[in-house]
């Protein structure tokens, strides 16, 4: 069994296709298969199922994921840690947040980052799906990732950054704007501006609105945060959205319900030491968030 096995097995599960997997390997689809079928031979088990020009796991090749992601992870933290006997002037470290953290909270703490280490090739991945996030920091494709709190795997340690308010976006104008506080259920009679259902923005939102008693009667679906401040500023309706996506440019009113929150926090591998790039940037990360939280 040969390392690059285990990491041709890893990339086809992750694209479910020989053809995009060898792809992003940079390898010819015949040379991949020629691999994983001498690892099956190997191992005596058939490690995929393929379904025509698709394939997925059986379930001893589920088994064997684990396992192989397992040794992936720790070749990649072995390697780090030689980076950080160099004294971090290199190494890398991969980071996933959420796209309104990624816009308010990051960019400093990044930027003083990448200034005191300039030889860390530091990646930063943005999407709206914390559970996914989740999976990539066990998975070691992710070092540390910033996630709606509470984290749903066991296998994962936290630490809590903010606890952000959400907010309700208004049209200019409103019998809502300039005050101070409102309640959800005064919005239950208005038209909203929501983000598809597939987003965890949405998710938060819908929930919330029912806790308080309604469900939402969305108008208008979009994927883009821009949209929703466009279209609650053009008056089409109004919006729930945690203090830090609700942007700059839409008048906003404090919710009143005590439930009407959002905890962020950072999340990483559990069972081991962070390799001291991931350390140090956590330390900058709780840092920026503590003065965040505090203005």
């Amino acid at each position: 069994m040969e390392l690059h096995q285990l990491r041709y097995v890893a990339a086809v599960a992750r694209a479910g296709n020989f053809t995009r997997a060898a792809e992003e390997l940079y390898l010819a689809q015949p040379s991949l298969s020629v691999q994983v079928r001498k690892l099956e031979q190997e191992l005596g088990v058939q490690l995929f199922e393929r379904l025509g020009r698709s394939v997925q796991l059986t379930a001893a090749g589920e088994v064997f994921l684990q396992h192989a992601e397992r040794a992936l992870f720790e070749v990649e933290q072995a390697r780090d840690r030689m980076a950080d006997v160099r004294g971090l002037r290199h190494g890398r470290l991969a980071l996933g947040a959420l796209p309104s953290v990624g816009a308010h909270l990051l960019p400093d703490v990044l930027a003083t980052f990448k200034q005191a280490h300039p030889g860390v090739q530091t990646t930063l991945l943005e999407q709206d799906v914390s559970v996914e996030f989740e999976r990539m920091v066990h998975a070691g494709q992710l070092d540390l990732a910033i996630i709606r709190l509470p984290r749903t795997r066991d296998d994962l340690e936290d630490r809590p950054l903010v606890r952000e308010p959400l907010v309700a976006l208004v049209p200019p104008g409103s019998a809502f704007a300039g005050r101070d506080r409102i309640r959800l259920l005064d919005l239950a009679d208005e038209d909203f501006v929501a983000l598809r259902q597939s987003s965890g923005l949405r998710e938060l939102m819908d929930r919330v609105c029912n806790r308080a008693g309604f469900a939402p009667r969305v108008t208008v679906e979009t994927g883009q945060l821009s949209i929703v401040w466009g279209m609650v500023r053009a008056g089409v309706g109004v919006s729930v959205l945690p203090r830090l996506a609700a942007g700059t440019d839409v008048a906003t009113v404090r919710l009143a319900e005590r439930f009407a929150y959002r905890e962020l926090g950072v999340v990483w591998r559990a069972g081991q030491p962070l390799a001291p790039p991931a350390a140090e940037f956590l330390q900058l990360l709780v840092d920026r968030a503590s003065v965040h939280e505090g203005t």
